[in-house]
């Protein structure tokens, strides 16, 4: 079980389990504590975490953890124990199985994904397994007690680690190297292994003539396990490795296999444009924003009458966590000032539909991780007024778009823009004239 933090008021900031499903001062990342029986509460400021006394006390990676968690700053929820294990914090045999048979140690890391790319079947599996860990590298046979030495059979690097059987070693780098494509991965040798594997499998990079990257890389980080295992087994055979042209064969012969084969519906374009407000009322854009590779998270919003004018906008750096966390963020700063600003008749338009759903049901939360912060949200929109949350494309959200992506570059913490950024001027003015954005749907079948 781990806290839910509503006020804050109940739960010890050092002692009980509220982040990353243990004390915090166990974690890595203290600088000193002062007094060890603290409250949450006294680490925030007003209506949000007082980053300034963070970083007082933590490193900075903890500190970009901690502002993302989600806070009942009015008080509308209580702190609440809830099942850590689960995305929506209720108890399940599923959850329970996999805490009791992988344990705290199985990663966090959302791996659903996988099963979405377009790739052999066998490879999914296969990455699955990696996305784990649970692959046998020599370090993985060391502690399994099959060897004893954990070092690379190849270039004879002290530990073999997966990753290193991936891409740091002299043989898998040499191959890279002939597979990547010069300066569309500049960071490739220098990211940790999850962020390694994310930005590779969801990149949108094309490879050759116009092959997807995400299918090379799968293609070739199997030919390296398999030729690393035929080194380590077949000892006696000498294994012939001609991995660029076994790597493009492969690939080739899936992807023209997978194009013949696949009937893709039919689709037809959708001309979006954004929409002023009724005459008397405001609207509100939000969006969040997240970068697999780093996680870092942030939102953006701006408030607009009826004739289009800004009225008012922000960005948000919100430190490390997930997109959803990012898009309620972001409703609750769009909101907060829009209270400021003493709007009465707001209509909010997000293109997350979770969030909205989450705010629609927010009598039905109970044990939810962000139920603290959506009725936060709902009660700043009671205090409104005439208010409405609802769905829209991303196509017509495109201002708080391009701030949410802007976060990224800002400190930790808010920024209130009461005058429109010169470089928004474009995306400002089509919306204002109404030019229409491209979207393509598919049309329903029969």
């Amino acid at each position: 079980m781990v806290w839910r933090i509503g006020k804050g008021d109940t739960v010890k900031f050092w002692q009980d389990r509220w982040l990353n499903g243990r004390p915090l001062f166990e974690q890595d990342g203290i600088l000193q504590v002062e007094d060890v029986t603290c409250n949450v509460s006294s680490f925030l400021k007003g209506d949000w975490w007082d980053i300034d006394k963070l970083r007082a006390v933590l490193e900075e990676d903890l500190v970009q953890q901690i502002i993302c968690v989600p806070v009942g700053v009015n008080g509308a929820v209580p702190d609440a124990q809830i099942w850590g294990p689960a995305a929506n914090g209720l108890f399940s045999v599923k959850t329970a199985y996999t805490l009791l048979f992988h344990g705290s140690e199985w990663p966090s890391y959302d791996w659903h994904f996988l099963w979405k790319l377009k790739i052999p079947p066998k490879l999914q599996i296969f990455l699955w397994l990696v996305f784990q860990g649970k692959i046998l590298s020599n370090e993985q046979r060391v502690r399994r007690h099959l060897v004893d030495d954990p070092a690379c059979n190849y270039c004879n690097w002290p530990v073999e680690s997966i990753l290193h059987i991936f891409r740091d070693c002299e043989k898998a780098a040499s191959v890279w190297q002939a597979m990547l494509c010069p300066g569309a991965h500049p960071h490739f040798f220098q990211m940790d292994f999850h962020p390694w594997l994310r930005s590779n499998l969801l990149s949108k990079a094309m490879w050759g003539d116009h092959v997807p990257w995400p299918l090379v890389f799968v293609f070739t980080c199997w030919v390296l396990w398999k030729w690393r295992n035929n080194q380590i087994f077949n000892i006696d055979n000498e294994v012939s490795y001609e991995p660029e042209k076994i790597i493009v064969a492969a690939v080739r012969e899936w992807y023209t296999a997978s194009q013949v084969g696949g009937t893709k519906a039919p689709k037809m374009p959708l001309l979006l444009t954004w929409e002023p407000p009724e005459l008397g009322q405001f609207k509100l854009n939000v969006d969040g924003s997240r970068r697999c590779a780093s996680g870092s998270i942030g939102a953006g919003g701006v408030i607009r009458n009826s004739l289009g004018d800004w009225v008012s906008g922000f960005a948000v750096n919100l430190g490390k966590g997930q997109i959803l966390e990012a898009e309620v963020w972001g409703l609750f700063f769009g909101l907060q000032i829009a209270i400021a600003k003493g709007i009465r008749r707001l209509s909010v338009e997000m293109d997350a539909a979770t969030a909205v759903l989450l705010v629609q049901q927010h009598s039905r939360l109970g044990s939810h991780p962000l139920a603290s912060l959506i009725a936060s949200c709902c009660a700043m929109v009671r205090q409104i007024g005439v208010c409405y949350v609802s769905h829209i494309y991303r196509e017509r959200n495109a201002v708080a778009d391009c701030l949410a992506k802007w976060s990224h570059n800002l400190d930790l913490g808010l920024c209130v823009l009461d005058a429109a950024p010169s470089w928004l001027g474009s995306v400002l003015v089509d919306d204002l004239l109404g030019v229409p954005r491209t979207r393509w749907v598919s049309l329903a079948s029969g």
